[in-house]
C-alpha cells in the first residue's frame, strides 16, 4: 500500500519549498507541482525511486546545469551505455545499434542511442529512418543542449533522412524535443505492462494480453497514458 505520506515524505525533504497534491489511482502516482501533473507507476516509485525524484527535480530546475559546449561526443559500446541507462533512465537499457554519449570531465553526463537504419516509404530510396531510442542525462543533471549536440553528431554521421522517437505521455510533453526541431507525427494508443507485485520486475506486453491465462497470481496489468511519436527532419 503505498500511502500519500509515504509519497510526501521523500518529496518534502529534497523540496522543502515546494507545495505536491498527490493522488493514486489504478496503480499509478500523480504529482502535481505548480499546476502541472506528472504521474509514474507505483512500482517505479518504489523500484526506481531516485530516477523518478530525480525527474521532479529536473521540472522543478534543482538539477545541477551543465553545458553541451563544455562536453565531448564521443560512441560508447553496449555495456557502458547499459550500466548507465540502467541507473539513469526510467526504462533502462533498451536494445540500440549506436551509443553516443557526452563526456564532461571524462565522465559521462548525458547518452543517446538509436536504432539501425531502415526504409521509409515516406523517404526517398536511398535515405533511411532512424529511432532515437533512449535519452537521458545522469541524475540530478541537466545537460543544456545535451540532446541536441548528441543529435547533431549522429545526423554528421549517419546522414539520416529522419529519425524519429517516442515519449511517454506520464512525464513528459515532449517540449524539449520540439524546442530542437521534432515535430508530432501522432500519438499512440497506452501500452500495456506486467507488473509483478513482489519482485517489483517491469514488462512490456501487448494490449491485448490475457491476464487470466497467466499463471503468476503476483503479476497485475498496468497501462500508461500513451506515447507522442515525434519525427526529426535534419
Amino acid at each position: 500500500m503505498t500511502s500519500k505520506e509515504s509519497i510526501l515524505k521523500p518529496l518534502n525533504k529534497l523540496f522543502p519549498d515546494y507545495k505536491f497534491e498527490t493522488a493514486t489511482l489504478d496503480h499509478k502516482i500523480f504529482i502535481t507541482i505548480n499546476n502541472k501533473k506528472i504521474c509514474f507507476n507505483v512500482f517505479d516509485w518504489h523500484h526506481k525511486n531516485d530516477i523518478v525524484l530525480s525527474i521532479i527535480a529536473s521540472i522543478l530546475g534543482k538539477n545541477k546545469t551543465i553545458f553541451a559546449r563544455n562536453c565531448q561526443v564521443k560512441k560508447v559500446d553496449k555495456a557502458i551505455a547499459e550500466s548507465f541507462l540502467n541507473e539513469n533512465h526510467l526504462l533502462g537499457y533498451l536494445n540500440a545499434y549506436y551509443k553516443y554519449a557526452l563526456f564532461f570531465d571524462n565522465e559521462i553526463v548525458a547518452i543517446a542511442t538509436f536504432s539501425k537504419g531502415r526504409k521509409m516509404d515516406r523517404l526517398s530510396p536511398e535515405k533511411r529512418g532512424f529511432e532515437l531510442i533512449s535519452f537521458c542525462c545522469k541524475k540530478y543533471i541537466s545537460v543544456t543542449g545535451g540532446l541536441s549536440k548528441l543529435l547533431k553528431a549522429f545526423v554528421i554521421d549517419l546522414q539520416p533522412g529522419d529519425i524519429m522517437t517516442y515519449v511517454d505521455k506520464d512525464w513528459s510533453e515532449g517540449k524539449a524535443y520540439l524546442k530542437i526541431g521534432f515535430k508530432l507525427h501522432s500519438e499512440t494508443p497506452p501500452q500495456s505492462f506486467l507488473f509483478n507485485t513482489k519482485t517489483l520486475a517491469k514488462q512490456k506486453v501487448s494490449n491485448d494480453f490475457d491476464l487470466e491465462s497467466n499463471n503468476d497470481k503476483d503479476t497485475i496489468l498496468v497501462k500508461n497514458s500513451g506515447n507522442l511519436k515525434l519525427v526529426y527532419t535534419p
